[in-house]
């Protein structure tokens, strides 16, 4: 909620300087103080969004070792394509007549 004050307060300025993008300043403002007000209405703390137990039913709570994971993937997968590309085989093209 603090950054968004903070953007809110940095778009009110800018509108002041810069006359012909005032209206849009002021819009992208409007649009973060409907924001606030719809998470302050909603009781939502913007840095604690809870994930519904149905949904958790359907994937593997992330760990420490899930991001490792996906680097080791990445890394398998770029070896592969690393050795079945054409410099790695070598490969000779005849002359075209």
């Amino acid at each position: 909620m603090q950054e968004k004050l903070k953007r809110i307060k940095e778009l009110l300025e800018k509108s002041f300087v810069d006359s012909n993008k005032k209206d849009m300043y002021i819009g992208q403002a409007m649009g973060l103080i409907d924001s606030l007000l719809i998470d302050t209405t909603n009781n939502v703390n913007s840095t604690d969004l809870s994930i519904p137990n149905h949904v958790w039913k359907h994937v593997d709570k992330p760990t420490n070792q899930t991001m490792m994971n996906a680097v080791q993937r990445h890394k398998q997968v770029h070896e592969e394509l690393s050795n079945n590309s054409i410099t790695q085989k070598n490969t000779q093209f005849e002359q075209l007549k």
